[in-house]
């Protein structure tokens, strides 16, 4: 499980900052500072799991020990690009803000393609579309509670990142798509015997991901498109909390099934 809750720390870690080109200055400098230090936190959080419970040896789960190296280097850069960005912001150093954000950015990716394991096409695009889809869904909803304190803060910010929880959903679910009834069928087999009545373990928890991490997320783009048309902030808001729960608990269950069944969905 050490595993499990690394991916999902680090990914909606780089996740928030990923989402923070989109989102314009006027959002105000506590917002980029709470995003920031929300995704240094996380990512502190999952590497001190990580290295408490299996060092610098690693885990198949992540790849082998060369590829565990690389991976810690990179969360460890990416950290500190993080921590320097936050600092940013708090003291007015505008000039190294692009700078720094690009670079944890970066080292993000980097960690992203050396924790990912075989077959690493498809694991690596189920993360990177697991870190897009965090991401868009959790800021947000944080960025829905910022029109109750910069009142002059456009509502096109929202719809962007709307607009881009959107297609994170679309790229995620044509990634799940593809590792169900591809070529690797990963996970069909157990999902068929649920669908049929009878038991599998892993096939409960891929038809509870996939209900949970896509269906739900889907039913609830039109109401958070059609409250952001109209300007009703509030109510995106409170809808954006229940898109975020299903897609953390989706998340969650995906990371769960990569590392104990092998199954990149």
């Amino acid at each position: 499980m050490t595993a499990v809750f690394f991916l999902f720390l680090h990914h909606l870690s780089l996740g928030l900052l990923a989402t923070l080109p989109f989102v314009p200055d006027r959002a105000g400098r506590s917002f980029f500072k709470f995003t920031s230090a929300s995704a240094a936190f996380l990512t502190t959080a999952g590497l001190w799991l990580l290295l408490r419970r299996f060092g610098l040896q690693g885990t198949p789960a992540l790849g082998e020990a060369a590829a565990h190296h690389a991976l810690l280097v990179a969360t460890g850069v990416y950290l500190g690009a993080t921590v320097l960005y936050n600092r940013a912001w708090h003291f007015g150093w505008d000039g190294l803000k692009a700078p720094l954000l690009w670079t944890s950015l970066a080292a993000g990716l980097v960690s992203v393609a050396a924790g990912a394991t075989r077959p690493r096409v498809l694991v690596a695009a189920t993360d990177l579309t697991s870190v897009l889809l965090l991401g868009a869904a959790a800021s947000a909803m944080v960025l829905g509670h910022y029109y109750l304190v910069v009142l002059d803060l456009p509502i096109s910010a929202l719809r962007r990142l709307t607009v881009l929880l959107i297609v994170a959903l679309v790229l995620r679910a044509a990634t799940v798509t593809t590792a169900l009834v591809g070529p690797i069928h990963a996970g069909l087999d157990d999902a068929r015997l649920v669908a049929s009545g009878l038991w599998s373990h892993d096939g409960v928890f891929i038809w509870m991901r996939l209900l949970f991490g896509l269906a739900g997320p889907f039913s609830l783009i039109w109401f958070i498109w059609k409250t952001v048309e109209i300007r009703s902030t509030q109510s995106a808001t409170g809808i954006l909390y229940v898109q975020l729960f299903l897609v953390l608990s989706g998340e969650l269950l995906a990371k769960y099934l990569r590392v104990a069944a092998g199954v990149p969905l």
